[in-house]
């Protein structure tokens, strides 16, 4: 699911860019900044691109009800809890000092669109259950510690960014583990 709401996310940003921009050309990808190695992506320079820098669970929702009642059998349907997910994504302007304003131009553009749709529909192809999630998107501020420690981490210099805190991934699609019947009343 992470996958496909992250591309969902590249492909509308895209959209928005080039109507924006009256561009053909995509201007945000998803992709690493900087390769395991420690190189530079290829492919990345011009461009917007956004990754995931933390995963972390939804605590408010994690004692959801677990069973599901099936009233034309008379049970319960038991199984895992469901996961919700929050991503941190950091989307970043890669572009060199020739046309460095045109990338803040984009990421101001990016800002905007978030500003304007703060909870995106997306459908999960295969989830089960809950076929029509809602992504929100929320402004995260980090100090300047945090971001130093951030852009270190990535393994290269600072550049403009911006981080948002995208909820919720909802992980529904765990297999029943159990049947349980219910309690009926007979009358003596």
């Amino acid at each position: 699911m992470i996958d496909i709401a992250l591309t969902y996310i590249r492909d509308i940003l895209n959209e928005h860019i080039k109507n924006e921009f009256s561009i053909s050309e995509n201007k945000v990808i998803l992709s690493n900044i900087v390769k395991a190695d420690g190189s530079s992506a290829q492919d990345v320079e011009g461009k917007i691109v956004f990754f995931i820098v933390g995963l972390d669970e939804e605590t408010t929702l994690k004692n959801s009800l677990n069973r599901s009642s099936n009233q034309a059998f008379s049970s319960f349907a038991q199984k895992t809890p469901t996961l919700h997910l929050n991503m941190q994504v950091l989307f970043c302007a890669n572009f060199d000092s020739k046309v460095y304003v045109e990338g803040l131009s984009y990421l101001s553009s990016l800002i905007r669109f978030f500003q304007i749709n703060k909870k995106i529909s997306i459908e999960y192809l295969g989830s089960s259950s809950n076929n029509n999630n809602k992504l929100s998107f929320e402004l995260c501020s980090l100090d300047y510690a945090q971001l130093s420690h951030l852009w270190s981490a990535i393994g290269t210099k600072l550049m403009p960014s911006v981080i948002y805190k995208v909820g919720l991934l909802v992980f529904d699609d765990m297999p029943l583990e159990k049947m349980i019947s219910t309690i009926n009343e007979t009358e003596n």
